[in-house]
């Protein structure tokens, strides 16, 4: 028997809360399953921060900002499960989990893991992605409550109007003595973009590399390009407005306040700093 704590994101719809507890009643025939509930951002963390020496496995029940705040509050050696409950859900395509009741209790039960590699952005761990300008203002105007009610919907509205307005930002990238300026900033440990939307060969989660990719002079018609390149090959390098680079170390600045997006949740603005961390997390997968 194992003591699992799982930590949930009550901004979930009925319908998630509904499948919560369906798994919570099947892990608990074999286990001890104790659920806590957060209550605003950075719960999670502190949540983790103080149990996570006191289960076998700690699961992560919501979305991706969810299971980053999770991955801040627990060590490289505690098993991390996670209950994907969110609008996008990357992780769980990444490391393909399957998202039905009984696939997620018996990967829980099982308890075999994988490593996952993780970076820092200014001493705060992430698994996925940070963006710098486009994606940054899309994620900052979005409001908790219109994202749990429309979830997928209002990314993509906010994208429009974003798209349509596409400001012309002043971005510099510094890398392994390469400098490249650009309007929009992607750094990734993650092959996946906004969903099932593969944007790189170079990486993967369970791989110890990170791809940062720049958006040089982005007109409208050469981001629907990125966009072309994406649905049909996977591959924003193809882009000559792309630069890539792999680096285990980035700055990314500018003269402007540029917002930045974090696994999918707000984080601040520019500068930042940028590291790959080659200590993994044990991802239960």
């Amino acid at each position: 028997m194992n003591k699992i704590a799982v930590i949930y994101n009550p901004n979930a719809g009925n319908s998630k809360i509904k499948k919560l507890l369906q798994i919570k009643e099947r892990l608990s025939l074999n286990n001890s399953v104790t659920i806590f509930d957060t209550q605003k951002p950075g719960d999670a963390t502190e949540i983790a921060r103080k149990e996570y020496k006191n289960f076998d496995v700690i699961v992560a029940a919501g979305g991706d900002g969810t299971i980053n705040e999770v991955i801040n509050g627990i060590d490289k050696n505690t098993k991390l499960g996670i209950i994907p409950l969110g609008t996008a859900n990357i992780l769980a395509i990444e490391a393909g989990i399957k998202t039905d009741v009984k696939s997620i209790c018996k990967l829980i039960e099982e308890g075999k893991t994988r490593k996952i590699y993780v970076s820092n952005i200014n001493n705060k761990k992430f698994f996925l992605m940070a963006g710098v300008g486009y994606d940054g203002d899309i994620v900052h105007k979005m409001h908790p409550s219109l994202k749990k009610i429309f979830g997928k919907a209002m990314f993509g509205f906010l994208g429009l109007i974003e798209f349509f307005k596409l400001k012309k930002y002043h971005i510099k990238v510094e890398a392994d003595y390469h400098s490249v300026s650009g309007n929009w900033v992607l750094v990734t440990n993650a092959k996946h973009y906004a969903g099932p939307y593969k944007i790189t060969n170079s990486t993967n989660i369970f791989e110890d590399n990170m791809v940062c990719y720049i958006f040089r002079d982005l007109s409208r018609l050469g981001f629907l390009y990125c966009i072309f390149l994406i649905i049909f090959y996977g591959d924003l390098s193809k882009s000559k407005k792309v630069t890539k680079l792999i680096s285990q170390n980035i700055k990314i600045s500018s003269q402007e306040k540029i917002n930045v997006q974090c696994d999918g949740e707000k984080y601040g603005s520019l500068p930042v700093e940028i590291h790959f961390k080659s200590e993994p997390i044990q991802l239960i997968s």
